[in-house]
């Protein structure tokens, strides 16, 4: 969590490269889907998860594949569904790596396609404020639906008891 993005965009691009993935929705969605803010969110939450509650599964019969699935996945959503909503977020708001990844204009992400429509001999201001709320929306529609889910996940570890 330390090392900046910028640090590793390149150890990155040279990876998306080699599975020729450039200029493709893998190249958008791959990197982006584990971070190490998930993971030490996601380790930090199942450890303060009980080992009772394994202990009792696994005395009424379940593999750890079905304690997973019944017990840890319900009592997780929280922190799932805050995770999933940061996720979004960071990845719906990057410019440089879809910038770095893409080269055909249907490719492109919104962001780049808001700064293309800022030219040095003539600015559409209105053109490029309506694009920008266009693209707030759906940031907006995932806070406001994964609200409930944000503020649990982020109060989770908060209370003892």
């Amino acid at each position: 969590m330390m090392i900046p993005g910028e640090a590793t965009i390149i150890a990155n691009y040279l990876t998306i490269r080699s599975l020729n993935w450039l200029d493709t929705y893998q190249a958008l969605i791959v990197p982006n889907l584990s971070t190490a803010l998930g993971i030490f969110l996601m380790r930090q939450f199942f450890l303060t998860i009980p080992k009772d509650y394994y202990e009792a599964a696994a005395m009424d019969g379940a593999s750890k594949f079905q304690f997973f699935i019944k017990v840890l996945l319900p009592l997780s959503r929280p922190a799932i569904g805050s995770l999933a909503i940061y996720s979004f977020l960071m990845t719906w708001n990057q410019y440089m790596w879809p910038l770095l990844v893409t080269n055909s204009d249907e490719m492109r992400t919104v962001q780049i396609g808001i700064s293309m429509l800022q030219m040095a001999e003539s600015q559409s201001f209105g053109l490029i404020m309506a694009g920008v709320v266009m693209i707030i929306i759906p940031s907006l529609v995932a806070f406001i639906v994964g609200q409930k889910q944000l503020i649990e996940g982020l109060g989770a570890g908060a209370l003892k008891g």
